[in-house]
């Protein structure tokens, strides 16, 4: 079979023109190409400003780009200075200092400062700051706490923040609070977007919209600086195409392989597969302001009917586990054990019989299950995965209609709240269980248009319960609180979740030093090039 697939797949390389990707070299035909490193990936960006986005697309870009006040020390969850060389708070834990680096230049060679930082929040922050337009996605789920930043001086900022607030510095090293140029954005407005100008160790080249990003290095950084000389992203939507540009040297590294494939990669003389630990989920998102969601009957019924076993072993190939929960087995706070849902149909239609009989649920009725066409880094394989879901629905009398479409539309479809049923998913952006537990469930987290309560779940209880983990330091007293939280979800069930998958990505083994970050993202400045 491996045979089979390895001629396969030569053949059709050479049946390609190797210039196919428009570089106009390969991975080793120019001298140039050494300090060169292209990713294949299935889709483009939707926008480099950092404010704006919550794909993985453009927050893979916008993270070479712009950096933050604080970072994780690549491939841990351990905090370290960035744009901040130190930081301190008050007794109260609602004022935070960030003393900041000097000698920092943005990319159109303006200077990194105080009124930078404030700047890059007090847009997103306040109504009236004259580049406050549009939507800022997560400004509202993730730092509406911050009622103020003041430049103390040059080189010092004030962060006032309404209550002691424990995930602060984690959520500090999120690509939506990096730093932006104000004279650029002064300059280009909207036009940013497409034209970003942070302070990281690669620059903007050119963005070919639906085609190519390509990121050089900025020779002015501040720190070391990039181990490559150019990152180029390349949009190639068909999985298999993209394997075959790997191996044919067109591209250095791929994501979003089919799980089929992967154990070819795994046994490449040439190629090595890397597997980070799962930090992601994917789930079934039940509107809980739409009738018959609105009735716990109906979603737990839901959760009953899905058979995750051959979610995971089709449409994942195994490199999966079922999920039982929101939180992936390998963040703190997990709780094990919590959800008594498995698979049992029975069951299952005699709680929609029942929501029948009550007036609550019309078994006639058609509802809508949206779905990505795109695939993501915790779903390889959305459409299978959509029609086993549909499948398994229609087997205890739930008839859906599938809206399947690019993750851009899916995306804005479902954070305004107009599908009754969405399959969805999300990758941590830090090492803390608000991350998702907060984001994702809190009630104040549905503005339509911004919101990523996807379920719409709106519970006094477990926002209190989410509140109170924020304000407390000791991290087993936050455990206990984000179980209890866990608890309560599992009984409510506005989700049904459905699997916790293991990112896979595919390089040549001329890439060395490949290491990858707590949201799963390769730290591409670090790459080295060793020719065999």
């Amino acid at each position: 079979m491996r045979t089979a697939l390895v001629v396969g797949l030569v053949a059709l390389a050479a049946a390609c023109d190797t210039d196919w990707l428009g570089l106009g070299q390969g991975r080793g035909s120019s001298a140039d190409s050494r300090t060169a490193v292209v990713v294949g990936r299935p889709s483009d960006a939707i926008s480099l400003d950092p404010a704006r986005p919550t794909d993985n697309e453009s927050a893979e870009v916008i993270e070479q780009v712009f950096e933050t006040l604080v970072r994780y020390h690549p491939g841990t969850t351990d905090l370290e200075p960035a744009l901040a060389v130190r930081w301190t708070s008050d007794d109260s834990g609602t004022i935070w200092t960030f003393h900041l680096r000097d000698g920092v230049r943005f990319h159109d060679g303006t200077r990194f400062d105080a009124d930078a930082v404030v700047f890059s929040f007090e847009r997103q922050r306040d109504p009236r700051h004259p580049h406050h337009t549009g939507l800022f996605s997560y400004w509202e789920n993730a730092f509406r706490n911050i009622v103020r930043v003041e430049k103390v001086d040059d080189l010092t900022v004030r962060f006032h923040i309404t209550s002691r607030y424990a995930p602060f510095l984690a959520n500090m090293t999120m690509f939506p609070v990096s730093i932006v140029s104000p004279a650029a954005m002064a300059r280009l407005g909207d036009g940013f977007a497409e034209q970003p100008v942070g302070t990281g160790p690669l620059r903007l080249e050119r963005w070919d919209r639906g085609d190519r990003i390509v990121l050089v290095r900025f020779k002015d950084y501040w720190g070391p600086p990039s181990t490559i000389d150019r990152l180029v992203f390349e949009v190639v939507p068909d999985a298999r195409q993209r394997l075959v540009a790997l191996e044919s040297g067109a591209i250095d590294m791929a994501v979003a392989i089919l799980p089929e494939e992967l154990q070819f990669v795994d046994l490449h003389p040439g190629l090595t597969l890397y597997r980070p630990p799962t930090n992601n989920v994917t789930y079934l998102a039940m509107n809980c302001l739409r009738p018959p969601f609105d009735d716990v009957r109906v979603r737990q019924a839901v959760n009953l009917a899905i058979n995750k076993q051959p979610i995971v072993r089709l449409a994942y190939q195994g490199l999966a586990i079922p999920a039982h929960g929101p939180l992936p087995p390998t963040q703190w706070g997990h709780a094990a054990g919590l959800d008594a849902a498995g698979y049992e149909p029975a069951r299952a239609r005699a709680l929609l019989a029942a929501a029948v009989a009550d007036g609550r649920l019309a078994l006639e009725r058609t509802y809508t299950l949206y779905a990505p066409s795109t695939p993501r880094p915790y779903l390889p394989n959305p459409e299978q995965v959509t029609r086993v879901l549909q499948s398994n629905l229609a087997a205890v009398g739930l008839r859906t209609q599938v809206v399947l479409q690019p993750f851009d539309l899916h995306n804005d479809d479902t954070e305004h709240g107009r599908h009754e049923l969405a399959l969805a998913g999300w990758v941590g952006d830090n090492g803390d269980p608000d991350n998702y537990l907060f984001l994702l469930f809190d009630k104040d987290n549905t503005v339509p248009g911004v919101a990523r309560n996807l379920a719409f779940y709106r519970d006094d209880g477990v926002s209190r319960l989410l509140r109170e983990a924020q304000a407390v330091e000791d991290r087993g007293a936050r455990e206990a609180l984000y179980v209890e939280v866990q608890r309560r979800l599992a009984a409510d069930a506005p989700w049904a979740p459905l699997a916790h998958s293991q990112v896979a990505i595919a390089a040549s083994d001329e890439l060395q030093d490949v290491v990858i970050n707590a949201s799963g993202h390769v730290v591409y400045t670090g790459l080295r090039r060793v020719r065999p």
